[in-house]
This record gives C-alpha cells, structure tokens and sequence, in this order.
C-alpha cells in the first residue's frame, strides 16, 4: 500500500535561513544530512507525463528509491501517493514496481529507459516534533540547488510534512515560521523546479478541480471541502504567476475572487467575525492582481487587436508606455504574493477551514451542521434571485450599473460551481451556458471600459503625438463598447427566463 504524503512546503529569498536557525526548531536538536537526489524519466518523458516522478536520493551512502505521484489538489497541503524501497546502489530498480498494481503498466514501458533528469544537492535541516491534538511533523530547512544539464537554480525552503494526526497543527506551525522570517507558499516541488529548468518554462496555469461533493455531506464538510479545492488551485498558481504567466494570475484572481463570493454565499450560516476578516483581505488582494490583470488584457490582447484594425497608425509611444505601467503592476503582484500578510491570508483561509469541518459549532450556526443538499437550494435561490434583479432592464443600465450586474452573475457563478456536483451535470451546464452568455457580454464592454480608463492615463503621459493616438483608440473603445452590448437585451431574457434547475 502507498503511504500518503502530507506536505506543505514555504519558499525562502536565499540568505534568509539565517534567521529560522536562530529559532529553536533548527537549533542543536535537529539533524543535518546531506543529500543527492537523481530523478530519472524516459527520453520522451513519460513519467512526468503521467504524473508521476522517479527519485533516487542518496543519504550517507545508503540509497532510496521513491516514486511519487501528482497532488491530489485537495488542500492547501499537498497530499501525494508515496512508495519506497531501498536500494543497494545509485541505479534505478524499475522490477520492483511491477509488484505494485497501480504501477505495474507504466512499469513495463520503462524497462531499460530511464536516465538521469534532474539532481538536487541539498544539506537538510530536520527535527521531528510533536504537536498539539496528537498531529507529529517533520520539519525541514533545505539549503542547496536544483539542476538540469548545465541550468541550476538556488534550493530554500522550509518543508512540513505530517506524519500523524490533524493537519491544522502543521498550519498553525508555519504560521509561527512565517512570522520569523519573509517566506511564501509554494505549491511547487524540486522535481517541479527541475522540470521548468528543462523545459524552460513551469508547468503553467493550473485549473480548478472541482470537488465532488455527496448529497449527504454536510454544509461544514462541503465548506471544508471547497476552499481545500480552491487553495490548492489557489497556490498551484503562484509560481507560474511569479515568472509573468498571464493566465496563472487570471486564475489566482479568479480564486480570491471565488473564494469571497462562498464567503458571501455561506454568510447566513458563519460567525460574521469570520466573514470580514477574511473577506476584506480577500478583496484587497484580488484587486492588485486585477490592476495587472487589466494591464495583461490591454498589452496582450487590445493592443494588438487595434494594430489588426487600425494598420496605419503608430502606436510605439503608447506601447512603451503600457508595457511599462504593465511590468509597474507584475511588481506589486510580485511583492504581495511573496509578503507577509497574503501568506498569513492563505494560512488563516486552511486553518478556518479546519476548524470549520471538526468544529462547525465554532465558526458558525447549526446549520452548518445540516446537509449541503438540503440547504442548497435556499442557498441558489437567493443569490439568483440577487442577479435576476441587478439585471433588469439591462438596456437602461449604465456602465457602473452593468460591472455591479456582472459581478452579481460572477457570484452565481461561483456558487453554481460550488453546489454544482448535488445536480444533473446537464441542467447545471444549460444554466451556465445561459448566464455565461451574458457575462461574456458585458465582460466584453467593460474590458472596453478599462481599456477607456487605461487610455486616457497613458494619454496624460505621453508625447503629442501619442496623446493624439490616445484620442484614436479611446473612440475605437467606444465603437466595441457599443457592438459588444448589442445582444444584450436577448441574453438577459434568456436568463431570466431560465428555469431554476435546484428546484427541478
């Protein structure tokens, strides 16, 4: 049988270890071993490709083998499927897995083509220690490098991983770390890092994997359950976000955003103490990373759109200008996701969590007790009853009035997708297609909004000639304002008339 690993690991600027080693956790009560470790793939890297990884680590000359597969993307702790055998040198054993049903077909493809990928050469700080509520973790400080052929890049990091009991102690554990020394979480592993010096590039924005949830779980459990999803797809996304990946930043935007409209959707059930401390961070964070995200949408897709539409003119002056305003904000994003207080954030969200599933009558009313498919419903109801009304008479709305309708049809969505897996996946994706429509919609004007907004900043900056320009695209936004909402009225109606599947 695979162990499950159980592991939470927090990334360091280097130099900065210093600082943990002054605190008892490293002190002269942890061990400090040296290790070599040689992941191995096929040419056409079919391990990676499977997702799973083939590790030989080597500790004072004894040797290990370990195969490991991809996080489950349950939690903010990642959880992964671990097998180990040891070995009497450095050379993988592919025999040895065949004995393992889940691994016996990739085995036999294996045989004979496996070579060194990636080596990691780190000194481990380690101490094992036993925390509240029966949870022991192993706690390790790694100092070293990851390399592929010729490309290495700095190892420091702290690693948690659970050995027994609950995981809230391991959070509540890097909550006190990360108040000792700047760090971040990351959801990224060595032989992540080793692959993204090979390829070069990381893995790429990740995508959430909705939970399945039971029609007999309960709304705690179904709570516990959700955010667990989404700060993994949450923390998935921050290392690709940090290398300048427009689409992981969408996501990681996405989820903060996701993350405040359950709050608000489980508002009637949680202590409201809660709700505004989590919410007001929630918000705050999301929007440094829509000003980059608005900054992504004009460099990347506006701009070139009106270059296709409007060949004649130069558009250098102001381009310079937006990729410098756009490089302004990936550095704001760049300094909060890595600070303090987002940390904590993403700790505080597990451990509330946690608390949320053991301990209901803790965090909110006896309803949290009930079960989710009971309550739903209500739940939908009331949230789409709050979309219906921000979209009346869409024509007569204005632009500030049509963003709030939007949002309002952005936390159906959420909590479509949240309570989604209780009803027929055919009348829930109807009913999306539906309020998707309408969304796309006035997504498309107000992206023509900001691009307004963006514009006349720029405009203010620029030289003559490139203020003039701004003048040309501000009356080009308006044009694709106007063709973007010409099919409103339609898609409203459609939704609104669309029957509620919760109550089918």
């Amino acid at each position: 049988m695979p162990k499950l690993e159980v592991e939470l690991k927090l990334r360091l600027m280097p130099g900065s270890e210093a600082i943990l080693r002054t605190d008892e956790v490293f002190g002269p009560a942890a061990q400090r071993v040296h290790q070599i470790t040689t992941y191995h793939d096929t040419t056409e890297s079919l391990l990676f490709a499977s997702g799973l990884t083939l590790r030989i680590r080597q500790i004072n000359g004894s040797f290990v083998q370990t195969v490991k597969s991809r996080d489950a993307g349950l939690g903010l702790a990642s959880s992964r499927k671990e097998w180990e055998w040891p070995l009497a040198n450095g050379r993988p054993d592919v025999g040895i897995l065949a004995g393992v049903a889940e691994l016996a077909t990739i085995a036999e493809q294996l045989q004979g083509r496996l070579g060194p990928v990636i080596v990691t050469d780190v000194w481990r700080t380690k101490r094992l220690l036993a925390l509240e509520g029966g949870a022991v973790a192993e706690v390790s400080l790694d100092i070293g490098s990851v390399a592929s052929g010729a490309t290495s890049e700095p190892i420091c990091e702290v690693e948690l991983e659970l050995k027994h009991g609950p995981v809230a102690p391991l959070y509540r554990l890097a909550t006190r770390l990360a108040e000792l020394a700047p760090m971040w979480i990351s959801a990224e592993s060595k032989a992540a890092r080793g692959w993204s010096l090979r390829n070069g590039h990381n893995g790429g924005a990740s995508v959430l994997r909705k939970p399945k949830i039971g029609k007999k779980v309960s709304a705690a459990a179904g709570l516990h359950q959700i955010i667990g999803a989404m700060l993994s797809h949450l923390t998935a996304n921050i290392a690709p976000t940090l290398s300048g990946d427009p689409e992981a930043l969408r996501q990681m935007r996405g989820a903060l955003r996701q993350m405040r409209a359950l709050l608000r959707l489980m508002s009637p059930m949680l202590n409201p103490d809660d709700v505004a401390r989590l919410k007001d961070p929630l918000r705050q964070f999301a929007r440094t990373l829509g000003a980059a995200r608005d900054w992504d949408v004009f460099c990347l897709q506006t701009l070139p759109t009106i270059r296709a539409d409007l060949p004649g003119d130069d558009w250098g002056d102001l381009s310079v200008l937006a990729d410098a305003k756009r490089a302004t904000m990936h550095a704001a994003v760049h300094a909060a996701v890595c600070g303090p207080h987002f940390t904590r954030l993403i700790l505080d969200l597990a451990l509330w969590s946690e608390t949320c599933a053991t301990e209901p009558l803790a965090t909110g009313s006896r309803r949290l007790t009930k079960r989710l498919a009971v309550i739903a419903p209500a739940l939908l109801d009331k949230i789409a009853e709050k979309a219906r009304r921000a979209g009346r008479h869409p024509g007569q709305l204005s632009m500030l009035e049509l963003h709030d309708f939007r949002k309002a049809l952005d936390r159906l969505n959420a909590a479509v997708r949240f309570l989604g897996s209780l009803y027929p996946a055919h009348s829930v994706a109807a009913y999306r297609k539906l309020s998707d429509a309408v969304r796309d919609i006035i997504g498309a004007a107000n992206d023509a909004e900001v691009t307004k907004a963006l514009v006349a900043g720029l405009g203010a900056t620029a030289r003559p000639d490139g203020s003039a320009n701004a003048t040309v695209l501000a009356t080009w936004a308006e044009q694709r304002q106007a063709q973007a909402l010409t099919g409103l009225k339609q898609a409203a109606r459609r939704f609104r008339n669309a029957p509620a599947f919760w109550r089918n």
